[in-house]
């Protein structure tokens, strides 16, 4: 079994098109905008990774993922974007 992980690289160019697309009903359904791009024949790169990840849904898993945050030893490596 598999776990989806989301990161979405945009070109510009791409952006504009994605956003010219109009909203597929799976995609409402579904809630994933990767969707509209699947059903406008378009294709989605996605590549395997080792690398554990955690979901966001509750205060508790906030505290969770904070705490492994402040706990990472190259956390002073990571680019500063605030």
């Amino acid at each position: 079994m598999y776990k989806q992980v989301y990161i979405i690289p945009f070109r510009r160019e791409y952006l504009t098109k994605f956003n010219e697309f109009h909203a597929t009903t799976l995609e409402k359904v579904e809630s994933i905008d990767m969707l509209r791009v699947l059903e406008h024949g378009e294709k989605v790169r996605m590549a395997l990774t080792s690398f554990e990840t955690y979901s966001v849904d509750t205060a508790e898993d906030l505290r969770k993922v904070e705490k492994l945050i402040a706990e990472d030893p190259f956390v002073e490596r990571y680019p500063k974007i605030f």
